[in-house]
């Protein structure tokens, strides 16, 4: 009688401890278009100027991204549109995910921590001189 009683224990501890949802899987967290509006580092939190925060990341279906960097010309004080392409992403594990800014069948990978908030979205990255991060605003 006790063998019956500790196999049916068993079986309903697994069945609830099996049926946990990984909500990393789930891409509707990064899903949409950010804008960014601060950059933060050991020196604290800079808000964007006017022309990065024209600066964008969207995560689309298929693990697809589109990326816009603008930069203010020195002398002129002009906005400039840099780059402006696609890439890939990817989930990992313990929050973390996988850039590909790649172009012309070149990786240029990079891996950040991200935690959605609401409508933010913080990145942090670690590229060897320690962490920054980027915090965009989702449109």
């Amino acid at each position: 009688m006790k063998k019956p009683i500790l196999l049916l224990f068993l079986a309903a501890g697994c069945i609830f401890t099996s049926c946990k949802k990984d909500s990393s899987s789930d891409d509707g967290d990064l899903a949409g278009t950010w804008s960014l509006i601060a950059y933060i580092d050991d020196e604290g939190e800079e808000p964007t100027n006017e022309c990065e925060s024209m600066d964008l990341l969207r995560f689309k279906d298929g693990n697809v991204f589109d990326y816009e960097f603008h930069s203010t010309d020195s002398s002129s004080g002009d906005c400039i549109e840099g780059v402006h392409d696609s890439g890939t992403w990817s989930y990992l594990f313990n929050s973390k995910v996988q850039l590909d800014y790649g172009t012309e069948g070149n990786s240029d990978i990079t891996v950040a921590k991200y935690k959605v908030s609401g409508d933010i979205l913080t990145l942090t990255f670690n590229e060897g001189n320690g962490e920054y991060q980027e915090k965009y605003k989702k449109k």
